[in-house]
């Protein structure tokens, strides 16, 4: 299976008709990375995924791989394996003639053609002797989408497409299928691209995730970066950031920011992170944090605050607490043991400082938005 070394997409653009779908994506892929595209419905992923594979035409930009543009070659001529989200398996073949119909065109020996089915079908746990006789129909789903990747990974391409490949299954066999995906990665250090709307799935896999927004690239970072340092208002709402509290700039000093809620509570903020800039006493920004740095037990050395407890919800491994505050906001706890108390009660809640982020109030207007550098997405 020959590795690709660099992929660099630059300054891609696609429209159809008025609409633009994909403008000014850069990115460079080094070889070997799973690198995820994520993002909500109609941002472009998979556009972007589609451009890639040679599927759509460019309305703009270049691809290139190892140092050769190659986005005006025909998709069948690139060498690159696509998985499609709804499978697009050959129905009235076998499962064998699935994964057998592409080597078949290359005219290889019926016994080299038996020995890659087999070689592909047991990297993703389907024996041939087992399985090889069915047809998609009397497959379950995780076996069809194993049977996809097969299919894809019998070929030897030089890269590896994937659309949302898990969003027809349910959580189970997601989860399962989320762990042989990282495992055949790992194995065979093919380079990939993955499309996914599912946060967990692309922190799970990736070296590298790109976050997407209505056509263009909002971040790329590795996953610790884009859950901790999210650059964007908008990244840190889509990464679960989803408390957020109006506050005033009081004050900063080397590390923190001083602010002030509307009510007159003084919090600490990071202001070590990359989407921090430089405001000035008085200015109104929102505060955001993820309902788990919040702890109904606060510790002394954490910004402490305290509402009235409005909701108590069972999620299964832990209470979902929201708490309403003395103004009109309301925010989210996890807490994980116990309920803490009854409806309409007080609740003394803190807030770590390091995991409390600031953005302007305006959450469509992020605060960096680079566009003509190229954005690299490596293994680090």
């Amino acid at each position: 299976m020959e590795k690709i070394s660099k992929l660099v997409l630059q300054g891609l653009t696609r429209s159809f008709g008025t609409t633009q779908a994909l403008y000014d994506f850069n990115l460079e892929i080094t070889g070997g990375a799973f690198v995820s595209l994520l993002g909500p419905s109609g941002c472009g992923k998979t556009t972007a995924l589609n451009c890639v594979a040679g599927l759509l035409d460019l309305t703009d930009g270049s691809i290139i791989l190892d140092g050769k543009p190659i986005h005006h070659i025909p998709a069948e001529k690139r060498g690159f394996g696509m998985v499609f989200q709804n499978y697009a398996l050959f129905p009235h073949l076998t499962v064998f003639k699935n994964v057998s119909y592409g080597l078949e065109n290359r005219r290889m020996s019926k016994a080299a053609i038996e020995q890659r089915v087999r070689w592909a079908l047991d990297l993703v746990h389907l024996d041939l002797e087992d399985f090889g006789h069915r047809f998609p129909a009397q497959l379950s789903g995780g076996q069809q989408q194993r049977l996809a990747i097969a299919r894809t990974i019998a070929l030897e391409p030089h890269l590896l497409l994937l659309d949302e490949p898990l969003s027809n299954l349910d959580t189970k066999l997601r989860n399962e299928m989320r762990i042989e995906i990282k495992a055949l990665h790992q194995q065979l250090g093919l380079t990939t691209i993955y499309v996914t709307h599912d946060q967990s799935e692309a922190m799970s896999l990736s070296d590298v995730v790109v976050v997407m927004r209505t056509g263009h690239i909002e971040q790329v970072g590795t996953p610790q970066e884009i859950y901790n340092c999210p650059n964007s208002s908008y990244v840190a709402d889509f990464m679960g950031y989803s408390n957020r509290i109006p506050v005033q700039i009081a004050g900063r000093d080397s590390s923190e920011w001083m602010v002030k809620t509307d009510t007159g509570v003084m919090l600490r903020a990071s202001s070590n992170f990359v989407g921090s800039v430089d405001w000035k006493e008085g200015d109104h920004v929102v505060a955001v944090a993820r309902p788990d740095d919040l702890l109904a037990d606060p510790l002394p050395t954490m910004n402490h605050m305290s509402g009235t407890v409005h909701l108590v919800d069972y999620v299964g491994k832990s209470f979902e607490i929201l708490v309403r505050l003395e103004g009109a906001e309301t925010l989210q706890l996890l807490v994980s043991s116990q309920t803490p108390t009854d409806l309409e009660q007080p609740l003394r809640f803190g807030i770590r400082p390091n995991r409390l982020l600031l953005f302007p109030v305006d959450a469509a207007h992020p605060i960096t938005r680079p566009r003509a550098k190229l954005r690299e997405a490596s293994i680090r």
